[in-house]
């Protein structure tokens, strides 16, 4: 009888794997896609919040986070809509040790790893390009400008003393002048503008 040699089968399942597996990756991954939003988008911001907790009659306890991400981070006391939302879940009896052993924090951890994901940082495809829209006139940015101050509830003053403390020679003329389109605004002046009141151009 002659020996056959059977070569080795190289090909790769269509099973999925298994679900602790693409966790641990998922985790792996988080680090990645964290400092990758951060690199495009240094003023965005991802936040998780918890939706449910549920406590198993043996004991165990499941964790539902929620996460949402934003492309620049909302100013305090205003609603704005995520650019991505995600959820994800942690158990204490979950077959992944680093889970069952901080179940929360790697919920939170895995549901803004999602939400970065579903904005498309990291996600396995083409890197994607976020269109912004451009304004056409000095006219256009003031109205941005003051529509994102009515929104955060700021008053020409207000705005302008906020400016001020940043260093800016800013008052409610200076802000006036801008939102009226008779004041061109400078890139920095935009970026402080996002962080104060949320303003996108």
């Amino acid at each position: 009888m002659t020996d056959i040699d059977i070569p080795e089968d190289t090909r790769k399942s269509r099973l999925p794997k298994p679900q602790a597996t693409v966790i641990a990756d998922e985790i792996v991954r988080a680090a990645e896609r964290f400092a990758a939003f951060r690199e495009q988008y240094p003023n965005g911001y991802v936040e998780a919040s918890i939706d449910r907790v549920i406590e198993h009659p043996d004991g165990n306890v499941t964790y539902v986070m929620n996460a949402a991400a934003y492309l620049v981070r909302p100013s305090i006391g205003t609603v704005s809509r995520p650019d991505a939302t995600a959820w994800a879940q942690g158990s204490t009896k979950d077959e992944n040790a680093i889970i069952a052993g901080s179940p929360l924090e790697s919920a939170d951890t895995i549901a803004r790893s999602r939400a970065l994901r579903n904005l498309g940082i990291l996600d396995g495809s083409e890197p994607r390009t976020v269109k912004i829209r451009e304004p056409q006139s000095d006219e256009d940015i003031g109205h941005d400008v003051c529509m994102a101050r009515n929104r955060s509830q700021i008053v020409q003053g207000e705005l302008g003393k906020l400016m001020s403390d940043r260093g800016f020679k800013w008052s409610q003329a200076t802000v006036s002048a801008v939102e009226n389109g008779e004041r061109q605004l400078r890139l920095i002046e935009a970026q402080h503008l996002a962080e104060i009141i949320g303003f996108r151009t």
